[in-house]
């Protein structure tokens, strides 16, 4: 499931949620990151149809940008327990991000 969230929200749902959660940042005006963001709507939606994957739009969110020591868009983050355990920026290597998701899905 896809989602358009706000800061306030990621951070009620990293808090509270025990599955795994892709967080994809992106900018506004970015153009890898519009890149990136097709090839998860078309490969990881696909493939893992109960994965929560949340978008959030940096320029929107100061305070997570500095909580989670974001420097450089885009940025996936995945957390599983609440707990960030990747984390890929700029260059996002999709085939070990896949390998890691299969792993704890």
């Amino acid at each position: 499931m896809i989602y358009m969230s706000n800061e306030k929200q990621i951070e009620d749902i990293i808090s509270k949620n025990k599955n795994l959660i892709l967080i994809f940042v992106k900018g506004t005006n970015c153009g890898v990151c519009h890149a990136v963001e097709n090839r998860i709507n078309s490969t990881f939606q696909n493939l893992y149809p109960t994965l929560d994957i949340h978008y959030l739009e940096i320029d929107n969110s100061p305070m997570f940008r500095g909580q989670h020591l974001i420097f450089t868009i885009p940025t996936l983050l995945l957390f599983y327990e609440n707990v960030e355990i990747h984390r890929e920026s700029r260059i996002i290597d999709f085939h070990r991000l896949n390998k890691m998701i299969k792993r704890l899905i």
